[in-house]
């Protein structure tokens, strides 16, 4: 399945670009895609420019009369420097509702956070450059992203890896092979019922 805007091919089956976050429909003619809320020309060059950022089109869905946890109204950062880790991650985030965005490495990831303000952050830890401990300390320095959560998603299972992690700022812990049980509980026990800013598109800028 191709996408529109950063022309990245996805898996079948993903309602959201793993490489940029433009939210697909397949057609009923084949594997051409389309987004769900037409761009303007100044959005699709900024999406062309950007090619993490999700795209500023597409609305948050509005669930101010209910307490349910809607996926759909958070916005989760992943970042890992193996495409097969970002893909399968974003694969099961995506098909669990929440929106996608995602970096190669740290240096990457904060500025993608810094484009797309995620209301949480899957971090890796051993990366080339800046690795994972490095940026959760960066983004703990940031002044619009130092409240985000962020999980460590990691093969090191050492208790002083643990530490150095919880050291750096990082909410939560998880070991490679990952347990998505565990990753879908952890998720939802960092993020709130629902979206409590007045933000209404993707990347909750305030």
């Amino acid at each position: 399945m191709s996408c529109p805007v950063c022309a990245h091919e996805n898996p079948d089956g993903v309602r959201f670009c793993v490489k940029c976050g433009w939210q697909l429909v397949q057609t009923g003619g084949g594997n051409e895609t389309v987004g769900l809320t037409q761009a303007s020309p100044a959005a699709a060059s900024a999406d062309a420019a950007y090619p993490n950022e999700a795209p500023l089109t597409t609305k948050l869905h509005a669930n101010a009369d209910t307490q349910e946890f809607t996926p759909q109204d958070f916005l989760v950062l992943v970042v890992d420097d193996t495409v097969d880790n970002l893909v399968i991650i974003s694969l099961h985030l995506q098909q669990s509702g929440y929106r996608v965005v995602t970096a190669g490495d740290g240096e990457e990831a904060i500025k993608v956070a810094a484009l797309t303000h995620p209301d949480l952050i899957l971090m890796d830890i051993s990366m080339p450059g800046l690795d994972g401990l490095g940026a959760t300390r960066k983004i703990r320095e940031h002044p619009t992203l130092r409240a985000v959560p962020v999980i460590a998603v990691t093969a090191f299972t050492t208790e002083g890896f643990q530490r150095a992690a919880y050291d750096a700022g990082m909410e939560g812990y998880l070991t490679k092979p990952i347990d998505f049980e565990r990753l879908n509980d952890l998720i939802r026990s960092l993020l709130p019922v629902k979206k409590t800013d007045a933000a209404d598109t993707l990347g909750g800028d305030t």
